[in-house]
């Protein structure tokens, strides 16, 4: 079946853009697909990347599928980053499981695959599966992390900082934090207490890798990178997937110890050094 590529404007350092997503003077999305009719029958491919301004974004998808779908024999969705992934378990009774959501969501609209980076909620790592109702294509950017980081160290030991991203460091014979979280913070934004970041493990005079599938707002890579410091480690280089560095983390990460801060592009910024195109070549040029 005949591939069509869809591009939109915030994806612009991968390829070239060839539809419009704008704003109305009231903030509200507007989207406009030229010579649409040439989507007829065929396989449809949309690269388009959901953060920031993630409510935004996810709504211009939205908006994209509500005009290709019909036309469409199939829908794939390029996603690097997948909003709304990291909540994929309820806590606390009246919490929204918005994982669930969000490909519920997904699913509904048309969209036949979804194709994203390191998962939150796959943390088996690479794989395809569905997820109620969503065909995901996760694919991992653990190892082109660690090729670009693996000249700058020697007698390396590889680190992830909690279980969940233990598949991380499997092939390199890394190992595994043990995170403990505590309750929800009050306040106006909300997030869990890390209690303890515990390290089984002996760094002394090596050089740290510390990889996660995020850094949001850097708590879980600062605890880190102090046990590492704490335990005598040579030099911390802290690499992630996907780089929100909210609330200044960068700077918090950097004064905990790290030498260097590495992620992808899947979220553009100053820290983003490793390409996600890479693991798309069977859907870019």
């Amino acid at each position: 079946m005949e591939k069509h590529l869809l591009v939109s404007p915030n994806c612009a350092d991968l390829c070239a853009p060839n539809f419009e997503i704008k704003k109305f003077p009231d903030c509200e999305n507007y989207v406009y697909i030229p010579d649409i009719d040439k989507l007829e029958g065929k396989d449809v491919v949309l690269l388009h990347r959901c953060y920031p301004d993630q409510d935004s974004r996810l709504f211009q998808l939205f908006h994209i599928l509500e005009v290709v779908r019909p036309l469409a024999a199939r829908v794939t969705a390029l996603v690097p980053y997948l909003p709304y992934a990291r909540k994929d378990e309820k806590v606390r009774k009246g919490e929204v499981k918005s994982a669930s959501l969000i490909c519920g969501m997904l699913a509904n609209a048309g969209l036949n695959e979804l194709v994203t980076f390191d998962c939150h909620f796959m943390q088996e790592g690479e794989g395809k599966k569905n997820y109620v109702g969503l065909n995901i294509d996760n694919r991992s950017l653990a190892p082109e992390l660690l090729a670009y980081v693996k000249p700058k160290v020697s007698n390396p030991v590889f680190i992830s900082p909690d279980i969940g991203t233990a598949y991380m460091v499997k092939k390199v014979g890394g190992v595994s934090m043990e995170k403990t979280l505590g309750d929800y913070v009050h306040g106006p934004v909300t997030f869990r207490q890390i209690i303890e970041e515990k390290l089984d493990f002996d760094v002394t005079g090596r050089d740290v890798i510390l990889i996660d599938d995020m850094i949001i707002a850097g708590e879980t890579m600062i605890r880190a990178a102090q046990v590492c410091k704490k335990g005598g480690a040579k030099r911390i280089i802290c690499a992630a997937v996907h780089g929100l560095l909210v609330s200044c983390a960068f700077d918090k990460i950097r004064a905990a110890g790290a030498k260097e801060i590495v992620v992808s592009d899947s979220i553009l910024g100053p820290a983003a050094v490793v390409s996600v195109k890479r693991r798309l070549t069977d859907y870019l040029p």
